[in-house]
């Protein structure tokens, strides 16, 4: 059985950025907004107030569920997506569109992993960006689980949505989620992030171990210790789960299993030796090399999301000496992890949504901060609409029996 590391409840961690939208509106925000961080515990469908503190005041964290009643900061309920009375008025620079029903802020809920900091640093161009042509506040929400992000959307706490590709799944059904565009990176751990009009829009999961573990194989896997990410990860669980699944292992009873709560952290519970083996999506391996984390065994080519056989990862594991980690299995091609936006927003806010989206490819600087860009492959690949791509996640979900409702809480 799973022993999970992380709450029961999830803690959605709300980060306010009152930056400047630069020269390109002509209603700039205030330039020396401070940053605000507000702590949200989500429990399923609650109610749940966030607190707004004083643009005056200095950064602080503030749990919603403790606030003093004296406190001088407005509690503003967060059950409701803000949507405006009137439509909002177009600042310069901004998307031209019917604006009948816009929301008055567009926030965006994403899976932070170890690092919510970390990872509102990395989108803040791209917030910008979306800021200026959208002509309305833009907030990053980040959430520490998947199922925090998907709660967050079912509770009308954000409006977008970026989080893996099952987990979109799951927001589908309970969230009412909408894919407009699907991410893309660069297919290469070499150098900084640029746009490759080329770069595959499906990725891989891979099975690791450390060099000198034992483990060679899937079955070596039975009884051992494994990593999994959280229980919605499509690469950090359900994906290589069926692969365990199809290799003749049962994942429940054979594997001595743990949710890491995190990619990274998945991986380097492996290099640290706390776990025998574990599973992560291949680009993540690449990050922590370059961060310094960790050693590892890579093709010569440096390609990501490359389709590799059978024989060339065991050629690649036998040439791997001891003490790196090693790889020891692909997974299927998974679809890019899609950005999804709530099905009942006006049209014309999740069109203008999109067309942002791919405007990001022609932008060097958002592609190199984010190592990422949009695409919407909808036309290329024949499909009626986009969320039609992860219908082979839903074929997984029947294999793995799973009950999308439960899983989502």
């Amino acid at each position: 059985m799973f022993r999970k590391l992380m709450p029961v409840t999830w803690t959605l961690v709300l980060t306010t950025i009152l930056t400047a939208c630069g020269g390109a509106s002509a209603a700039k925000a205030p330039t020396t907004a401070p940053v605000a961080t507000v702590a949200v515990t989500i429990a399923p469908a609650a109610t749940v107030a966030a607190t707004t503190v004083p643009a005056a005041a200095p950064a602080a964290t503030v749990a919603a569920t403790t606030v003093p009643a004296a406190a001088p900061a407005a509690t503003v309920a967060a059950t409701a997506a803000p949507v405006a009375t009137t439509a909002p008025a177009a600042a310069a620079g901004s998307i031209t569109a019917d604006r009948t029903g816009w929301p008055t802020k567009f926030r965006l809920g994403l899976f932070a992993g170890d690092d919510a900091n970390a990872t509102i640093q990395k989108q803040e161009s791209f917030r910008v960006l979306l800021e200026q042509r959208l002509g309305i506040p833009v907030e990053i929400t980040t959430g520490t689980s998947y199922s925090a992000v998907v709660e967050a959307m079912r509770a009308d706490q954000v409006e977008g949505m970026e989080v893996g590709p099952f987990a979109y799944v799951l927001a589908v059904q309970e969230a009412n989620a909408e894919a407009v565009a699907v991410v893309v990176t660069p297919g290469t751990s070499k150098g900084d992030a640029v746009y490759n009009p080329n770069a595959p829009t499906a990725y891989y999961s891979t099975i690791i171990t450390k060099k000198g573990s034992g483990i060679t194989s899937l079955a070596d896997l039975k009884g051992k210790s494994f990593a999994f990410v959280d229980p919605a990860s499509t690469s950090g669980h359900l994906s290589p789960k069926t692969l365990l699944i199809k290799s003749g292992l049962a994942p429940d009873t054979d594997l001595k299993a743990t949710f890491a709560g995190s990619h990274p952290t998945a991986v380097l519970s492996v290099w640290n030796g706390t776990t025998q083996a574990g599973a992560t999506f291949e680009g993540n391996l690449y990050t922590l090399v370059k961060e310094g984390q960790i050693e590892l065994c890579s093709f010569a080519d440096g390609q990501i999301g490359k389709p590799r056989t059978p024989a060339e990862v065991k050629a690649l594991y036998d040439s791997c000496p001891d003490g790196k980690i090693a790889i020891i299995a692909y997974t299927d091609a998974i679809p890019n992890t899609p950005f999804a936006l709530n099905k009942n927003l006006p049209e014309s806010f999740k069109q203008a949504v999109r067309s942002v989206l791919l405007e990001v490819k022609d932008n060097p600087a958002i592609v190199k901060g984010l190592g990422q860009w949009y695409v919407d492959p909808t036309k290329d690949m024949g499909l009626s609409q986009l969320d039609s791509y992860y219908d082979s996640l839903r074929d997984i979900a029947k294999l793995l029996n799973l009950d999308l409702k439960k899983l989502a809480k």
